[in-house]
């Protein structure tokens, strides 16, 4: 028998563990020994065991006592046929990067979120196609492709890049027709296309030509989307300088009805170009805006007194309803346009604590007689043109802002008289004495 083997089974040396022999782990169970317990070392290494582990096994437990039992141990053969190695099947050859034979170039490609490619794609047709539904479809398409992304595919960027791309693509598409559907078709044309034939003016009645003096057309930047284009009518003309109404929308693109505050310093508005019949375009001056939102406005410009004239009015003489009236403007600019129509009835405005009149007609109103004047049959202005009904869904409707409005909200600075002009006696033409 093995030296190492005989000694391990001599008798231990048998004591209860001390605080040295408490927490060190048993040779055989490898378990704590706790304080207290009865302990047996073995005296060739000495190992410690319990007790119990070494009547159990009648032997040390030790990696060094141990050796010689092991080297004894009976042993089996395995025996493997020519059947066993037939029947047997490789085992899957799994690649490794860390495996010599492969290089980094040789790692399985990543992968793209296809979802994220999508909505890129879909993002980018919509800046030429109709942004609205394509730019929301992107954003959708890269919401679920940036919630779901995996880790280890690529297309995030993508996919943030679609979302923006969508964003802004609603917005610009959707300010982009607002724009367009608001803004008269009109804006762009020249002052060279107002023209008309001077001769027109021969042989009028005294009242229509007189109107046809009076009215003016005016044209103010509008932004990115060409230039507004509307009508004003000639209250006075003093030392080469003419006061003209018109609507407050005509000189002001921004306005929209309501009352906000309206700044004084008209020098920072937009530029106001002014034409008089027969003459060439020259820069006016805002010098009013009415309270409350109503939409009238004054502006003055250098007009030659001898080719314009003043309108006639009689603020305490109103028509009949019923009665003839005629409208001159600048309609899709088609500058000094007569029309006709009748007196259909007399409203009532409210804004804020001011309540005012309009007049309803048949005369045809078109974008551009905005601002333009509205005559009784005799050639006084009775009011000032400022819209019409939506032409898709009503016929004959078009509305003016009675002129005595203008004269009970305009400053005595002004000096603007209650009636200008009369009608003689003789006949219904109005005399042009203060012409």
């Amino acid at each position: 028998m093995d030296q190492s083997r005989s000694s391990s089974k001599e008798s231990p040396y048998i004591r209860v563990a001390g605080e040295r022999e408490a927490g060190v782990k048993c040779a055989r169970c490898n378990k704590e020994i706790e304080q207290g317990e009865l302990t047996a070392s073995c005296m060739q290494c000495g190992g410690i065991h319990h007790q119990t582990c070494w009547t159990e096994y009648q032997q040390c437990g030790s990696y060094q006592c141990s050796q010689g039992t092991m080297s004894n141990a009976s042993t089996s053969a395995l025996v493997i046929s020519r059947d066993d190695l037939n029947h047997a099947e490789p085992l899957p050859v799994i690649p490794s990067y860390t495996d010599n034979a492969l290089t980094i170039s040789e790692k399985p490609k990543q992968l793209w979120n296809k979802l994220a490619i999508w909505a890129f794609i879909i993002a980018l047709l919509g800046i030429p196609l109709f942004g609205i539904i394509t730019g929301l479809f992107a954003m959708i398409l890269a919401c679920i492709a940036l919630v779901s992304h995996p880790t280890h595919k690529k297309g995030f960027a993508l996919a943030v890049a679609g979302l923006m791309i969508g964003f802004f693509e609603i917005i610009g598409w959707s300010a982009g027709l607002y724009f367009y559907m608001d803004t008269p078709r009109t804006n762009s044309i020249a002052f060279s296309e107002y023209a008309f034939d001077p001769s027109s003016l021969d042989n009028l009645p005294a009242d229509l030509k007189r109107a046809m003096k009076s009215n003016v057309l005016i044209e103010v930047n509008n932004g990115l989307f060409g230039r507004g284009m509307g009508s004003g009518v000639i209250l006075t003309s003093v030392d080469g300088k003419s006061l003209i109404v018109t609507n407050r929308h005509v000189i002001d693109p921004e306005y929209n009805g309501d009352s906000r505050n309206v700044t004084e310093d008209f020098d920072k508005s937009d530029p106001v170009t002014v034409q008089a019949i027969g003459q060439i375009p020259v820069q006016g001056q805002i010098e009013w805006i009415a309270p409350h939102g109503i939409d009238l406005a004054l502006i003055s410009a250098p007009l030659d007194k001898e080719v314009v004239s003043d309108a006639f009015w009689h603020k305490d003489k109103a028509p009949l309803i019923g009665s003839k009236v005629f409208a001159i403007g600048n309609p899709h600019a088609l500058g000094w346009t007569h029309s006709t129509g009748n007196l259909s009835q007399y409203r009532k405005q409210t804004k804020g604590a001011f309540t005012y009149q309009i007049i309803q007609t048949t005369t045809p109103l078109n974008p551009g007689n905005s601002g333009g004047g509205l005559y009784d049959e005799n050639g006084f202005l009775i009011g000032i043109n400022t819209m019409t009904g939506d032409k898709r869904v009503a016929e004959g409707l078009g509305f003016a802002i009675s002129i005595n409005t203008l004269f009970d909200l305009i400053p005595g600075t002004f000096q603007i008289p209650a009636q200008q002009g009369k009608i003689e006696s003789d006949d219904a033409n109005v005399s042009e004495t203060n012409n």
